[in-house]
């Protein structure tokens, strides 16, 4: 044991001439320094005391990594929802920009040829080709 105050104390309690919840904790203290208790007990000690449960069962543990399986597995299912929700966004701004970018053309070709030109009436059938395809769309 260490100290000579504490031989005293530890013999006190031990006869019963000295009994309080702080002289038995100081015992336990002199005990872990001396290595006669465990850190670990009494960590455990603590725990059980407190209501804390320390362990779970391997049927426990089954039931928590299924449960954590299905919830990774939701997480992936929306995760690639999600993705597909993006790229079906970014095509459709794609196309778009896409179809602004040949109205825009159609108008400036519309506005650099004579309709009257036999030369140009080439480039204004492709023009209503296009428009008639496109005519849901382009027109809005």
């Amino acid at each position: 044991m260490g100290s000579p105050f504490l031989e005293n104390l530890k013999n006190a309690v031990d006869k019963g001439e000295f009994n309080s919840e702080a002289a038995k904790k100081i015992i336990d203290i002199d005990k872990l320094a001396d290595g006669k208790i465990d850190p670990d007990d009494l960590v455990q000690k603590r725990l059980e005391v407190s209501g804390v449960k320390s362990g779970i069962t391997e049927e426990e543990a089954e039931i928590v990594n299924a449960e954590y399986e299905l919830k990774m597995k939701e997480i992936k299912e929306r995760d690639l929802v999600l993705q597909q929700i993006k790229t079906l966004q970014e095509i459709d701004e794609t196309v778009m920009l896409s179809i602004q970018d040949m109205r825009d053309f159609v108008q400036t070709l519309e506005e650099s040829f004579d309709k009257e030109k036999p030369s140009h009436a080439d480039i204004f059938t492709e023009i209503e080709n296009i428009k008639n395809k496109y005519s849901s769309i382009i027109n809005k």
